[in-house]
């Protein structure tokens, strides 16, 4: 008798135990179907068309607009307020639908890959010229250093200061290899300057390789702009 009392007690302690574990299965497959169909969401600001690269951020607002957004679809950098931008720019191409984000902005000039790595500031073009290596410092002008650049005349037979303190941004040596600190020059091949300049510089720079004659020089690390009088055959020895 006490053998079958206890069967039946360990009976009902079992089935006890498999309906527990039945109902939080089915408790935690009904929270997962809901949860599959009410995705979490968040606000974000949203591209409603492309922005194109080098857009400025204050120029943006007609061409975004606030939406839900899932919160896996939202990057961790995603703006929370426009002022966040309103000062940059654009450094790639935004497409219509994507969430704005800060890493899709940047200072003036930053390097995208629409200018393959160029830090060209804002207002000005790269412009490449070349010279021999004479005229271009034998080699020894690197990318970040500040050159003058001064104009020869032909028909006047004179030199001047054409611009002052302007920003290499690439460099490239053809046939030529580059000259060990304290070496000689090397004895020949053209070298090859890419140059910030506002469009107005630019215009004088093409004139001057085009048409005249151009030297460079490489300013000192911490001197500012230079102005000069230039010189003829009648000032050279005033």
């Amino acid at each position: 008798m006490h053998s079958r009392s206890t069967t039946i007690i360990g009976a009902g302690v079992a089935v006890a135990i498999l309906g527990a574990v039945l109902v939080f299965a089915f408790s935690r497959h009904v929270q997962g179907t809901a949860g599959a169909s009410t995705s979490p969401s968040t606000a974000a600001y949203v591209a409603t068309v492309a922005i194109g690269t080098g857009t400025k951020g204050s120029d943006i607002t007609p061409m975004i607009k606030l939406a839900s957004v899932p919160t896996t679809a939202r990057p961790a950098d995603a703006i929370t307020a426009l002022s966040q931008v309103s000062s940059l720019q654009s450094t790639r191409s935004i497409e219509a639908g994507e969430v704005i984000s800060a890493s899709q902005f940047g200072a003036p000039g930053t390097p995208n890959t629409s200018t393959s790595g160029l830090v060209i500031p804002a207002g000005h073009n790269a412009i490449t010229v070349t010279s021999p290596v004479p005229q271009a410092v034998a080699g020894y002008v690197s990318p970040g250093d500040l050159v003058n650049v001064y104009m020869t005349s032909k028909d006047s037979v004179g030199v001047r200061l054409l611009l002052s303190n302007v920003s290499v941004l690439a460099t490239v040596v053809a046939n030529t290899p580059k000259p060990v600190a304290g070496a000689a020059a090397p004895p020949s091949g053209d070298i090859y300057f890419t140059l910030s300049l506002t469009p107005q510089e630019a215009e004088k720079v093409i004139f001057a390789e085009t048409y005249e004659g151009i030297w460079y020089g490489l300013v000192h690390p911490g001197d500012g702009p230079a102005t000069t009088n230039g010189q003829t055959l009648k000032t050279l020895f005033q």
